[in-house]
């Protein structure tokens, strides 16, 4: 007899994966097509220079698509410093592309995830750094929320470092919520399969969406299979969790590099997540 939980599987997967572009008609959001999914943002800056390999500034954050009034402030303050930077709910209303747009030394690559029709205005994650990625590409989950039916996007980046033949690959995940944990997996391995073919430095890092003790063990296990290793913070108990269960949703993971000074910013108030900054040092 098949179990419950199997059939709940099987139901579930025919759902997701029975979603198509012919029923955004009737949503409130549309997906852009390959095509136009990746968004440039900030200067073109200067494609012949590397990263500093022995220091790697890093901030990661879910911006709360910059509803908060201090955020603008708070993302100055956060990014001052830093050599790259990975938002989720990158959300190009006027705030923030005016933040984008006040910085002179970071250009960004976004994934669009979905546009809202109501006003146009496309969402999903976005990278940006003090060089220009040498590769930069994207994948949309092959699952949709089950609330919602949106789509998500990973956004992968990659950058060439001083002094060597590797590259920093960069993941921005923020992570599908309302499926069950055998979907996360899904979405994982899609970032774990080029974590597998990257022969260099990398950092995985993002809204990992773990509310469940099943989710974050799967995403220990999927990070573990491709050797990656989970930053750790002074005061990693402030970043966001939820509230039911009190599972932390925010993560680093890197391989190949040494990770020190990580921090969570609890005192600033720009978005309900809390962001999280670290230094890294390739090996």
């Amino acid at each position: 007899m098949v179990s419950r939980q199997l059939w709940l599987g099987l139901v579930v997967t025919i759902l997701l994966q029975t979603y198509s572009t012919s029923t955004q008609a009737f949503l409130w959001f549309t997906v852009p097509d390959k095509n136009h999914a990746l968004i440039s943002l900030g200067p073109d800056i200067d494609q012949n220079v590397a990263l500093d390999p022995n220091e790697i500034d890093l901030l990661v954050w879910n911006t709360y698509k910059a509803k908060n009034p201090s955020w603008s402030a708070d993302f100055a303050f956060l990014s001052l410093d830093k050599e790259v930077v990975i938002l989720q709910e990158a959300f190009l209303s006027d705030t923030m592309k005016a933040a984008f747009e006040n910085q002179d030394t970071f250009h960004y690559k976004m994934a669009t995830s979905f546009i809202y029709k109501k006003n146009n205005t496309p969402t999903g994650t976005a990278t940006g750094s003090t060089v220009y990625p040498v590769k930069y590409y994207y994948k949309k989950t092959r699952d949709v929320e089950l609330i919602g039916l949106t789509p998500k996007a990973l956004m992968f980046t990659e950058y060439a470092l001083q002094g060597r033949g590797d590259t920093l690959l960069v993941i921005n995940i923020h992570a599908l919520n309302s499926v069950p944990s055998f979907v996360l997996k899904r979405h994982l391995e899609d970032g774990a399969v080029e974590i597998a073919k990257h022969h260099g430095p990398v950092v995985f890092a993002g809204d990992f969406n773990t509310w469940s003790k099943l989710k974050i063990k799967t995403m220990r296990d999927v990070m573990k299979t491709v050797g990656m290793t989970e930053v750790q913070f002074a005061n990693g108990n402030e970043r966001m969790h939820v509230k039911v269960t009190k599972n932390i949703i925010d993560y680093i993971f890197v391989r190949g590099v040494e990770a020190s000074d990580g921090w969570v910013w609890s005192n600033l108030q720009g978005a309900d997540h809390k962001a999280m900054t670290v230094r890294l040092k390739v090996k």
